[in-house]
């Protein structure tokens, strides 16, 4: 056996897994931000920090009740259920591009990549049945199938953390918009009596 058919395999492997877990971190970290980005928060806390100067990386339900508060305070002949809807609109809009977009696209890089792994894979076992290497052999199998593997696996978590966060970005809308009936409720009935 040659010393470069046994270094063949562990280095496409470790190149394999290298390719891969650039994207899968990449795309852990912007499910980090994610998450401290969409924390629930008590009311005290929101009321707190509505009134306190914005943040870089203040959580997204801040932003909601501060851009809410900030419209309704200003909205002049503009309907309240517009102005709401616009806020929540707002939100949305904000968590999609700075984590539901860049999670996808991490994500999303993940099955080429794995693709090309196979196929490297794929072309070594083809090279190593002409030079009959059975250890070549075998590495260039577990080349192909874990580079598979890991994309598919990535991706699926990737997407999953997606989904997961995506709901509680949902919760953290819900808190704002039941807080505002509240605020609300607590106005109109001050007005009646």
């Amino acid at each position: 056996m040659n010393l470069a058919d046994w270094w063949v395999a562990p280095c496409m492997t470790g190149l394999a897994i290298v390719t891969l877990s650039f994207p899968f971190y990449r795309g852990l970290r912007v499910c980090l931000e994610a998450r401290a980005a969409t924390r629930r928060m008590e009311v005290a806390e929101l009321r707190r920090r509505v009134e306190s100067p914005g943040a870089p990386g203040e959580p997204l339900s801040v932003l909601m009740l501060r851009t809410l508060v900030d419209s309704l305070r200003q909205r002049g002949d503009t309907p309240r259920e517009f102005i709401v809807d616009a806020a929540k609109q707002y939100v949305v809009n904000e968590y999609d591009a700075h984590f539901t977009r860049p999670i996808s696209m991490y994500a999303n890089l993940l099955p080429p990549i794995g693709l090309a792994g196979t196929t490297a894979g794929m072309l070594a076992l083809f090279v190593s049945l002409h030079r009959a290497n059975a250890s070549l052999e075998l590495g260039a199998l577990a080349i192909a199938l874990l580079s598979s593997m890991c994309s598919l696996m990535g991706y699926s978590t990737l997407e999953a953390l997606k989904l997961r966060l995506y709901g509680r970005l949902l919760d953290c809308v819900d808190d704002v918009l039941a807080l505002q009936r509240r605020a609300e409720e607590r106005s109109a009935a001050a007005a009646r009596g």
